[in-house]
């Protein structure tokens, strides 16, 4: 399944054996856990990436020693739309789902 970013979350399915302990069922899961919070961790990453070459070729005109006044204020502006956009989309998506649930 795709997430919001378009990355693939298919889940991994170590413990299909029935005749596990509940021991390496424990581990397992575990491990799935580890699995989902690097990619959660590679995606947060990717999506910083993103925000910056964004932000960078709009408020960057000339790379220079030091930023400008404006650009700074204009990198700043940038990131922090980008940030409350997540917030409200995710925001969004927790309502829908919720209502998806209840209904």
């Amino acid at each position: 399944m795709a997430d919001l970013f378009g990355n693939n979350n298919d889940n991994f399915d170590l413990g299909s054996s029935s005749s596990g302990s509940s021991a390496d069922k424990l581990k397992i899961e575990e491990v799935q856990k580890v699995i989902m919070m690097e990619q959660q961790k590679a995606q947060l990453n990717a999506q910083i990436q993103e925000i910056s070459e964004i932000c960078w070729e709009k408020c960057v005109d000339k790379p220079s020693a030091k930023l400008g006044g404006k650009t700074e204020v204009c990198l700043t502006n940038c990131v922090k739309r980008f940030f409350d956009t997540s917030v409200v989309i995710a925001h969004r998506f927790n309502q829908l789902l919720q209502r998806s649930n209840t209904g």
